[in-house]
């Protein structure tokens, strides 16, 4: 859980080190290590902070300085004027294609001094517009205020202009505020000329929460600080509110905040938990895509947030500086994982509430984070053989010559699924199978015991065999299995060649010439044999199935085979 203390600490270290978010725009290193405490304290702390170093150029200089601190990046021969976002030529022509707008209006502030050509309350500004705007202050709904967003503005100036007053009036301003011409104060009225006041701060403040810090508004910030980016007219200090939005409620808001973010129910300490799972697919399949995860936020105030994306999550929602403006409100996440093959992935997506005031236990500075855990998983495919650890997709299973009438025969016949990759390998499902016989009684001869369907673990076998059951006649079979195989039933899955198993065997008789099986060669067997000998050739479809009077299994019944019935004829009883 984040106290007021913990969470200033971080913030701290935010500022001080080199964070996930750093980029070319960030202040530097340790630039608001004395930004401590709230209201006032905090106030104060920051104009310290900002006007240690400030190096003031002169309104003249503005006329240069602008084209390059607003220049328009799709054209470095233009600048961006204040509240159209037009775009137009920037070299200086006496303010007659643009003029220096002082957001913060000379009849309402000091005429003289740093304050009056401040580059970060200084913008370009289309001279009709200017004279529109006057020294209105800034709002809505009221002929006497200025909505700094004009009508087809591609910039959303509201939250903009809201940052720059709370510069102004931290940097020029004072805690206790004053009706006076000097210190600048931000009120929701009293305005008048001579007088330092500038608002609605109302409007202000939701603006700020309503219009967050973009990526044009820190490159401006960074342009007015940075000597690397502006050599010549670079003004030495920053934009808190810019760099830092949490600032604004810790100083102007009127309550302590009472916002909780969570991403599932949150315990009292305003933690919540989500897991996201995606997959398992198998390698090949189409990409994940996103799911979506919603953000609540609940309590009347506004707040800022980050979202701390790391390992293989990702947001389209991510960075610091986010915002809620007041009120309950919620946010779509889509959550997706980055992949690259066959693996495990996580991450995890952190919502830190940065807010630096606390109305109790597990609100605002108090809200403790709340984290998304993103895991997802791509298989190898499935790796069907007769053997392991090499892939064998065809066995022949040899049975050799067994005496009829001596039991059922079996052999192992395992169908492996080899393990390709160690956890990460798809389950082996056995689709069907079927046998060709030959000749066609082989089918009662041979079974199978490979169930199916069935689904084969990776690294594992179904302890499925093959029989041969030696009470049929004697003869020579042979069994042909087709298996069908594929991946489990996964995005991705495909389907494997066949495995082909062949399955051999003779069935010999334990007394040539007992052609009946009653175990005695009598003239019952004289009867078949001399039938088989009148058809003679053991292919004859009229020809007893396997043959059995062939007793030399030359494929004909003749007096060779004759000969050895004689014998078995005159011994009558079988050995």
């Amino acid at each position: 859980m984040h106290t007021r203390l913990t969470r200033m600490c971080l913030l701290l270290a935010l500022a001080g080190a080199t964070t996930a978010f750093a980029d070319p725009n960030d202040p530097p290193a340790g630039y608001y290590t004395n930004a401590t405490g709230i209201g006032p304290t905090l106030k104060s702390n920051l104009r310290t902070i900002i006007s240690t170093g400030f190096i003031s150029r002169s309104y003249g200089d503005a006329r240069f300085a602008l084209p390059l601190i607003d220049r328009d990046p799709n054209n470095p021969n233009n600048v961006i004027l204040v509240y159209t976002g037009q775009s137009v030529p920037s070299a200086w022509d006496s303010g007659i294609t643009w003029n220096r707008e002082h957001t913060w209006p000379d009849s309402y502030g000091n005429s003289s001094g740093p304050n009056y050509s401040d580059y970060h309350m200084l913008r370009p500004c289309n001279p009709s517009v200017n004279s529109s705007r006057g020294n209105e202050p800034f709002g809505l709904n009221s002929a006497s205020l200025w909505d700094p967003t004009q009508p087809g503005s591609p910039i959303q100036y509201r939250g903009e202009i809201a940052r720059t007053m709370f510069y102004a009036a931290t940097r020029y301003g004072d805690a206790g505020g004053s009706t006076t011409t000097g210190p600048f104060i931000l009120v929701d009225s009293g305005f008048s000329v001579g007088v330092s006041r500038m608002g609605v701060l109302t409007s202000l403040l939701a603006w700020h929460f309503e219009n967050p810090v973009d990526e044009r508004e820190r490159l401006r910030n960074q342009r007015v600080y940075s000597q690397a980016l502006n050599p010549t007219y670079y003004q030495n200090n920053r934009n808190p509110f810019v760099d830092r939005p949490e600032f604004v409620w810790a100083i102007w808001g009127p309550t302590p905040n009472n916002s909780q973010l969570s991403v599932a129910t949150p315990n009292a300490g305003g933690a919540s938990a989500r897991t996201v799972t995606f997959g398992p697919v198998i390698t090949g399949a189409p990409a994940f895509g996103t799911q979506n995860v919603v953000l609540d936020k609940t309590g009347v105030t506004p707040t800022t947030y980050d979202i701390i994306v790391s390992g293989a999550a990702t947001s389209n929602f991510s960075g610091p500086r986010k915002a809620f403006a007041f009120n309950p409100q919620s946010r779509v996440l889509a959550v997706g994982v980055t992949t690259s093959g066959v693996g495990s992935y996580t991450g995890t997506i952190v919502i830190d509430n940065t807010d630096l005031t606390s109305a109790g236990a597990g609100q605002g500075a108090n809200d403790a984070n709340d984290v998304i855990t993103v895991n997802a998983s791509i298989l190898s495919h499935a790796s069907p053989s007769f053997t392991t650890p090499a892939a064998t997709t065809s066995r022949l299973i040899d049975f050799g010559s067994v005496p009829q009438n001596s039991g059922t025969h079996t052999q192992p016949a395992p169908v492996y699924n080899l393990l390709v990759t160690p956890g990460l390998t798809a389950n082996l499902d056995v689709d069907g199978w079927i046998g060709t016989p030959t000749p066609a009684n082989s089918s009662s001869v041979f079974s199978f015991s490979l169930p199916s369907p069935v689904s084969i673990a990776a690294g594992s076998a179904n302890s499925s065999v093959v029989s041969l059951d030696s009470a049929n006649p004697p003869g020579t079979y042979q069994v042909v299995y087709t298996i069908n195989t594929s991946d489990q039933d996964l995005p991705g899955a495909i389907i494997f060649a066949p495995l082909t198993l062949t399955v051999l065997g003779e069935i010999t008789a334990n007394c040539p010439g007992d052609l009946n099986g009653d175990l005695v060669v009598d003239n019952l067997d004289f009867v078949l044999f001399a039938d088989a000998y009148a058809i003679f050739d053991c292919s004859d479809p009229l020809m007893p199935a396997g043959c059995p009077a062939d007793l030399n299994a030359d494929l004909v019944v003749d007096n060779a085979d004759f000969a050895i019935f004689a014998q078995a004829y005159s011994e009558f009883v079988c050995p």
